[in-house]
C-alpha cells in the first residue's frame, strides 16, 4: 500500500469515528439508574462505610500540600503575612518544624490506615453488588420461556449474562470509587483555593465549560461504539460457542479451516469495532489533556504575576502551584468520567434490556399460575394452530384426547411437526389459535413449572451433565435418597453397569455423557423418569440411534416406564408402536387417526375423534 493511499485510508477512518451516531438503543433513564440500586440495597451500609472512608482519605489528601506554604511562610521565613483566618491559626500552631513533622506523620498514618479500610469496604460492596446483580439476572432469565432460548444462541446468551456484569463490576471497582474521591477532591480543593487566592482559581475555574465541550462532542459517539462492540464481541462468543459443541462434526467433515475462516470474520468486525472505540477515546483523553495543559499555563502565568506584584506570598503561590499540579489530573479524571463511563452505561443498558424482557405467563410471583393438588393426565387438543411464522402453520386445527394411562403414539415424516406438538404440551410454545388442556384446565392457565414437574421427558436429544451418574439420576428429583436412585437405576436396567465403573454411581459421565455409551445415556435418561415417577411421560424418539438388540432392551424398560401413564410416544420403530393404544399421524400439518396401533400409517386415515 502506498503513502497515498495509507493516508486516504487514515482521513476516511478519522471522518467514519467522528461521524454523529445513529440512536443504538433507548438511552438510559434516571428509572433505569434507580433500578440498578435494587441491587445495593442488601449491602448498603457496607457502601455507606466506602464512601465515608473515601471522604475521610480524600479530605486528608487535600490537606497535605497545605505543609508546604507553612514549611515556607511560617518556619522558613517565620512570618504569617496572611490575615487573621483559619489558616493563619493553623500556620501559628504548625510554626514549629518539629510539630508540623509529627502532624505531617500522624495524617500519613491516618491516611494509609484509612485508606486499607476503604479498600476492603469498596471490595465487599463492589463483589456483593455484583453477585446481588448476576444472581437476579440469571434468576430472570430462567425465567424466559423456552422459545427464547430456542431462538438464540447459548455463546450469544452467555455473553450477555457474563461480560456485561464484568463491565459493570469493573466500573464499581475501578471508576466508581475514584470518581468519588476525585469529586470529593476536587471540592475540598477549591474551598482552599478559594481561600489562598479568590482571582486565581476563578481562572481555574474559567477552563471548565472547555471539558463539557470535549464531553458533548465524544459521549455519544463513544457509547454508540461501544454498544457495536459489545454486539459483535456476544457474535465471537456465540460462533466459538457453536464450534466448540460441534467438534466432532467440525472433524468428521475436515471443516477447521472452514469454520477458522468464519470465526476470523466475525472477530475481524469485533476488533475493527475496538479499534474504532478505541481511537474514540483516545481523542477525547488528547484534547482533555490539552485542556489540562492550558489551565496549568494560565495558572502559572497569572500566579507568577500575582507573586511579582505582591498579591500572593511565595508560600501561597508553591501551595497553589501544587494544588494545581494535582488538581489538574484529578480534575481531567474527574470530566473523564462521564466518557469512560460510556462501557458500563452500554451494560447497563443493554442488562436492562433484559430484564425488560418478561418472563413466561404465570411463573412470577401473584401472577396467578394455577398448580392443581392431583393430575388424572388427561391431554386435549382442541382446534389448535400453531406455526413459527403465522403464514405458515405447522399444526393445522389439530384435535385429539390422550386419556389417562393412555399411550398415545405419533408419527409422520422428519419436520412435519411431532416435536412442536412435545413442545405446545410443555408450553415451550402457545398456539396462535385454539385451546390445549391438561385435565380440562387450559395449559395457558397453569404454573408452567409446576405443569412440567408433571412431564417426564426421554429424549432422542438427552442432555447429561457434567457431573456423576448418581446427580444426573436424582437431577429428576433433588431431594431423592441413594436407595431411591439405586431403584430407579435398576428398573431403567442400568444399574449392573454402573457398578461395572470404579467410581460407580460417582462417576463422572463427561461433557455431554461423552464417557457412556448412547445406550447407557437413554438408560440414565429413562432411569430419570421412572425416579421423578410424574404422571404424564413424553418419549421422543427415545431408541433412534440404538441398535436393534439394545432397542429391544429398552422396549421392554419403556413398557414398564409407561404402565399408569398418560404417554406421548413419538416413534418410527414399529417394534415400539407396539406399546402404543393408538397411533396418531400428522400428514400436512393435520393430525389424524390410524387405524391400529401395529398397521402402521393407513393410507385410508380419518380425523381424531374427541
Amino acid at each position: 500500500m502506498s503513502i497515498t493511499d495509507y493516508c486516504r485510508r487514515t482521513v476516511a477512518f478519522t471522518r467514519d469515528i467522528m461521524r454523529q451516531p445513529a440512536k443504538v438503543d433507548r438511552d438510559l433513564q434516571f428509572s433505569d439508574l434507580v433500578f440498578f440500586l435494587r441491587f445495593a440495597r442488601p449491602i448498603w451500609s457496607v457502601g455507606v462505610l466506602a464512601l465515608v472512608a473515601t471522604a475521610l482519605v480524600s479530605a486528608a489528601k487535600t490537606v497535605l500540600p497545605l505543609s508546604i506554604k507553612f514549611l515556607i511562610d511560617n518556619i522558613l521565613l517565620g512570618e504569617t503575612p496572611l490575615p487573621d483566618t483559619l489558616l493563619a491559626e493553623a500556620g501559628g500552631i504548625l510554626s514549629s518544624l518539629n510539630i508540623l513533622t509529627v502532624a505531617l506523620l500522624a495524617l500519613g498514618l491516618f491516611t494509609g490506615g484509612m485508606d486499607l479500610a476503604r479498600n476492603y469496604w469498596t471490595a465487599r460492596f463492589r463483589e456483593g453488588y455484583a453477585f446481588n446483580l448476576q444472581t437476579t439476572l440469571v434468576e430472570h432469565v430462567l425465567s424466559f420461556p423456552l422459545s427464547y432460548f430456542k431462538s438464540q444462541q447459548t455463546g450469544y446468551i452467555m455473553s450477555r449474562l457474563s461480560d456485561d456484569v464484568q463491565i459493570l463490576q469493573y466500573t464499581f471497582s475501578q471508576y466508581l470509587p475514584q470518581i468519588i474521591a476525585n469529586a470529593l477532591y476536587v471540592a475540598f480543593t477549591l474551598v482552599i483555593l478559594f481561600i489562598l487566592n479568590l482571582r486565581l482559581t476563578l481562572v481555574v475555574i474559567a477552563f471548565i465549560p472547555l471539558y463539557l465541550l470535549v464531553n458533548a462532542v465524544f459521549i455519544r459517539r463513544i457509547r454508540a461504539a461501544t454498544h457495536q462492540e459489545r454486539e459483535r464481541q456476544a457474535y465471537v462468543s456465540r460462533d466459538l460457542q457453536e464450534v466448540i459443541s460441534g467438534i466432532d462434526t467440525v472433524k468428521s467433515h475436515a471443516a477447521e479451516d472452514r469454520e477458522v475462516r468464519k470465526v476470523s470474520g466475525t472477530l475481524r468486525n469485533m476488533v475493527n469495532a475496538r479499534i474504532r472505540n478505541t481511537m474514540l477515546s483516545a481523542l477525547s483523553e488528547y484534547f482533555r489533556i490539552g485542556t489540562m495543559s492550558l489551565m496549568l499555563i494560565a495558572a502559572f502565568w497569572f500566579g507568577g504575576n500575582e507573586v511579582l506584584a505582591g498579591g500572593m506570598t511565595v508560600g501561597d503561590f508553591v501551595a497553589f502551584a501544587v494544588y494545581i499540579v494535582t488538581f489538574a489530573p484529578t480534575v481531567n479524571t474527574f470530566f473523564a468520567f462521564p466518557v469512560v463511563m460510556q462501557p458500563a452505561l452500554t451494560s447497563a443498558g443493554r442488562l436492562r434490556e433484559l430484564f425488560r424482557m418478561s418472563g413466561e405467563a404465570g411463573t412470577a410471583p401473584g401472577t396467578g399460575g394455577i398448580a392443581p393438588a392431583d393430575v388424572q393426565g388427561l391431554i386435549e387438543f382442541s382446534g389448535v394452530w400453531f406455526g413459527y411464522a403465522e403464514s405458515d402453520p405447522v399444526i393445522r386445527d389439530a384435535t385429539f384426547v390422550a386419556r389417562p394411562g393412555e399411550t398415545v403414539a405419533v408419527v409422520g415424516r422428519t419436520g412435519v411437526g411431532k416435536t412442536t406438538l412435545i413442545n405446545l404440551i410443555l408450553r415451550a410454545f402457545m398456539p396462535q389459535r385454539g385451546t390445549i388442556t391438561l385435565d380440562k384446565r387450559d395449559l395457558s392457565s397453569l404454573d408452567p413449572r409446576w405443569l412440567r414437574r408433571q412431564v417426564s421427558l426421554v429424549s432422542q436429544d438427552l442432555f447429561l451433565f457434567h457431573t456423576t451418574i448418581e446427580e444426573n439420576i436424582r437431577y429428576s428429583k433433588p431431594d431423592a435418597t441413594f436407595e431411591e436412585v439405586i431403584g430407579a437405576a435398576r428398573k431403567a436396567q442400568i444399574h449392573e453397569d454402573i457398578m461395572q465403573f470404579s467410581e460407580g454411581y460417582g462417576t463422572i459421565v463427561g461433557d455431554r455423557g461423552t464417557q457412556l455409551s448412547v445406550g447407557q445415556r437413554q438408560r440414565v435418561a429413562i432411569a430419570r423418569a421412572f425416579l421423578k415417577d410424574a404422571p404424564i411421560l413424553i418419549l421422543d424418539e427415545p431408541t433412534s440411534a440404538l441398535d436393534l438388540q439394545t432397542e429391544d432392551r429398552i422396549r421392554q424398560i419403556l413398557r414398564v416406564l409407561t404402565r399408569g401413564r398418560t404417554t406421548i410416544l413419538i416413534s418410527h420403530r414399529p417394534s415400539l408402536l407396539e406399546l402404543a393404544d393408538r397411533v396418531l399421524t400428522i400428514e400436512g400439518g393435520r393430525v389424524r387417526e390410524c387405524r391400529g396401533a401395529a398397521d402402521g400409517i393407513d393410507p385410508g386415515s380419518r380425523p381424531v375423534a374427541p
